[in-house]
């Protein structure tokens, strides 16, 4: 088991999928939490009160990010690769197919589509978790808490950037909250109207 954990390790360095797969991961989980944050400001400038509806919209809105993530980054990301494999072999002029390159390219193919597919979904489920305590707490109070958390994981999305960069984590943690309290500024207009 561990010679196999380490063989796939060994994959991901090769193909660098690691490094994609972290961009990924920030951009999809940005998606995800800005996404859902629109639904539930949108439901919550249209009135809805029924904590169902926002968990239905935002977990159906995580699933379908999940399942097109997931399945356009693989086809993608596996035609890329395939190019890829394709010229390295004209130009060795030799069949790549059962190689150790082969396997870690569709190795690679398999880890970005899974990040990709993931990360939006996970944000936002975090989004619409505070809709699961209702009527534990008033319907406002989850729409408030979901808003807190879509910052937080913002945030923290800010300060995962940061330490990858070797820039200051609470600048760029700052910088990401701004562009969450933008969207709510602009899709809470729009849906007061």
């Amino acid at each position: 088991m561990r010679k196999r954990i380490e063989r796939l390790h060994e994959y991901l360095e090769v193909t660098r999928a690691h490094e994609i797969a972290r961009r990924l991961f920030v951009m999809n989980a940005f998606d995800g939490a800005l996404t859902i944050m629109g639904v539930v400001i949108g439901a919550h400038f249209s009135g809805v009160t029924d904590p169902h509806v926002v968990i239905t919209a935002g977990i159906g809105g995580s699933v379908a990010m999940g399942i097109s993530g997931v399945s356009g980054a693989y086809l993608a990301e596996r035609a890329e690769r395939k190019r890829d494999l394709k010229k390295l072999e004209m130009a060795m002029l030799h069949d790549l197919g059962n190689t150790h390159y082969a396997r870690a390219s569709e190795f690679a193919s398999f880890v970005v589509a899974l990040v990709d597919g993931i990360s939006p979904a996970l944000s936002a489920i975090i989004l619409v978790m505070p809709y699961f305590l209702v009527p534990g707490i008033s319907i406002a109070a989850a729409f408030h808490a979901s808003l807190m958390l879509g910052l937080l994981v913002l945030f923290s999305l800010g300060i995962f950037l940061a330490r990858i960069s070797d820039e200051r984590p609470i600048i760029s943690g700052l910088q990401m909250i701004m562009v969450g309290i933008i969207t709510i500024i602009i899709v809470g207009l729009l849906a007061a109207h």
